[in-house]
């Protein structure tokens, strides 16, 4: 009884403020997202899944080829799939390509936006700003990308693979397509600027149904603050764990098992497509600097927190 008040407390304070201003038609369709769809077997329900024939082949922007259907089962199953890599031209492309003449800066952590802010030009690019973030110990940093002013990034967001995947996943007609940049940093943080980075688990809960594709900008050893997923929570997860919290380490252990805790260090250019209604977080970096572009695919435009969503009929 006590975790249901409470995740109806967070799930109301949550639509109150992020529908201000905005109605309550939208008041009511964040809560049903953040209250209904928090529950495993709705969001389950209403996302049955389906047997698809038709399969598209990873071919164009990847080192080797996977079909959307294997990767289709493997988020069924398991939450994630981590067998792509990014050609490494295209790679360099879009790293190259992310500046602030497309992006926004946003700031998790203790140092103010303005430090860093002050040091970039409008014209600052990825390298500049992430040796400024480093440069003034800033320890989270978020790029908040306009897909609509790149055109390598958003090539590969809307490709025939990534929208294949999105039909048959999402299962929905219209599909909000969004980037971001985390910028992550071996500086000396407090636990509740940790929470504030995502470097405690969590899960998300921002569509009825969604993945994201993390791709590695950087190399990402142990050391780099690798991101880590609870397999198979994106289906069930604890009762208890239904609430909008973070969760410490010491609690996944006990409730799941080791083998189902997955740490995804790798090179640059690997690639990670997961459903994170499952349980996540990224590790905090303890010596190097983690990198990392991330695309999000929902089902319309959901509560409606991710900037220049670009809105794809498929």
């Amino acid at each position: 009884m006590i975790t249901l008040s409470k995740h109806l407390f967070l799930s109301l304070s949550t639509a109150k403020n992020l529908s201000k201003n905005k109605g309550i038609k939208k008041f009511f369709e964040i809560f049903v997202i953040r209250f209904f769809y928090a529950f495993d077997f709705i969001r389950n329900f209403f996302n049955s899944k389906k047997k698809y024939d038709k399969e598209i082949l990873s071919e164009k922007y990847f080192e080797e080829n996977i079909s959307t259907n294997q990767v289709l089962s493997d988020l069924n199953i398991f939450g994630y799939n981590n067998f792509l890599k990014l050609k490494e031209d295209y790679l360099t492309l879009i790293k190259e390509e992310i500046s602030l003449k497309n992006s926004t800066i946003s700031y998790k952590g203790k140092k103010s936006f303005e430090n860093l802010q002050d040091h970039l030009s409008d014209e600052s690019n990825l390298n500049n700003i992430f040796s400024k973030s480093l440069e003034k110990k800033i320890s989270h940093v978020a790029l908040d990308i306009n897909l609509a002013k790149t055109s390598y990034i958003q090539e590969l967001a809307t490709s025939n693979f990534f929208m294949d995947l999105s039909k048959k996943y999402i299962n929905n007609d219209r599909v909000s397509v969004s980037a971001l940049c985390y910028i992550s940093n071996p500086t000396q943080t407090s636990e509740s600027e940790k929470k504030d980075n995502a470097q405690y688990f969590h899960y998300d809960n921002d569509f009825k149904k969604f993945f994201k594709v993390f791709i590695y900008l950087s190399d990402v050893s142990l050391a780099a603050g690798p991101h880590s997923f609870v397999s198979k929570t994106n289906s069930r997860k604890k009762f208890k764990h239904i609430v909008a919290e973070r969760i410490d380490d010491k609690e996944i252990n006990k409730f799941y098992n080791a083998e189902d805790i997955k740490i995804f260090d790798g090179k640059k250019g690997n690639i990670i497509i997961e459903d994170t209604f499952g349980l996540h977080k990224g590790t905090p970096p303890s010596k190097d600097s983690r990198i990392v572009l991330i695309l999000i695919f929902g089902y319309d435009l959901g509560i409606g927190i991710y900037k220049n969503s670009l809105i794809k009929k498929i």
